[in-house]
């Protein structure tokens, strides 16, 4: 089995002459590429307007002699960027002489994949539908990996203590997982037909039709993962509101405290300070001061502390 990356019609011919099947991965054609071999594979035009225009949504759709499937992969970006990963998409055009890929964007995952499929001389063709497609799912499993390590930090720093940034981060975090569950939710939901539909291909052999069962089973997986960290960052936002909410409360419980020492001072004082005639005629001394003044006060502070101690557990 052969693995072309440019569009050589010589060898395409020879391939096609001698039945042999073959994977073609185009990264970023020119249109007289693209169309040269549009008319070398007999590639529907509609299916070839779809490819040029790029920016679908998952899709599949079947023609006489092959099936388009519009498939949607993913790269991880660099520690703390955001997005955390950015989809890339990929146009797979399968029949039963060949397989097609075309991209805009560059790809490791089908580069890498070359380098395994390139030096095989064998039947490669039964494995070949599954491992692009499996390749491709695969690599939602480190965008989960790398999002999950992101609501880990900020649940941490939630709890550590609640700060207006994180609610910023939590917000632009689950806006991407919402946007990869619905992404990969439509992606799985199309992938059944085309899967029925590669099925009923002639010319492939049954092991790759048993193979795509596999990569529906991963894209299950993967979008019911997206599901369950969208629910964990819909959670986080509480505990965000529920962390400030407690921080206010316990600021209000000191500014309580305070407020209440304040008010007994201030009752205190407003007393000796009245102009009756006895405080005025029995308290004069600085020994008087001391006694009724300054210990009444210290006393009921050191009181009300008590008070305060006790109850520190139920109101605190």
């Amino acid at each position: 089995m052969d693995v072309l990356t440019d569009v050589d019609e010589g060898r395409i011919a020879g391939l096609a002459e001698r039945s042999e099947f073959f994977w073609l991965d185009l990264h970023a054609p020119s249109e007289e590429e693209f169309s040269r071999l549009g008319d070398m594979l007999g590639l529907h035009p509609m299916a070839m307007e779809d490819t040029r225009e790029f920016g679908q949504r998952p899709k599949v759709d079947v023609y006489e002699n092959h099936v388009l499937v519009v498939f949607y992969t993913a790269s991880v970006a660099p520690s703390d960027a955001a997005p955390v990963a950015t989809p890339l998409e990929v146009h797979v055009y399968v029949s039963g002489e060949f397989v097609v890929t075309v991209r805009q964007q560059a790809c490791d995952l089908l580069d890498r994949l070359h380098e395994t499929l390139g030096p095989q001389e064998t039947e490669a063709e039964e494995h070949l539908v599954y491992r692009i497609f499996d390749t491709l799912t695969d690599a939602w499993y480190p965008v989960i990996t790398a999002i999950e390590t992101q609501v880990d930090q900020l649940e941490g720093e939630v709890f550590q203590r609640a700060r207006r940034e994180q609610l910023s981060r939590i917000y632009r975090l689950r806006q991407e997982v919402r946007e990869h569950h619905r992404l990969l939710g439509e992606q799985r939901d199309r992938f059944l037909p085309a899967a029925d539909a590669i099925r009923n291909l002639a010319g492939l052999s049954r092991g790759a039709k048993e193979y795509l069962r596999d990569v529906g089973d991963h894209l299950a997986q993967v979008t019911g993962e997206f599901y369950r960290q969208y629910e964990d960052l819909m959670s986080l936002a509480q505990t965000y509101y529920n962390a400030n909410a407690d921080r206010l409360n316990g600021t209000a419980t000191r500014l309580t405290v305070v407020g209440t020492l304040f008010v007994l001072w201030t009752l205190i004082t407003g007393f000796f300070g009245q102009n009756f005639g006895w405080l005025v005629r029995n308290i004069s001394t600085r020994q008087d001061f001391l006694i009724f003044g300054l210990g009444t006060l210290v006393a009921l502070t050191l009181l009300l502390g008590a008070v305060f101690w006790v109850k520190r557990r139920d109101w605190f």
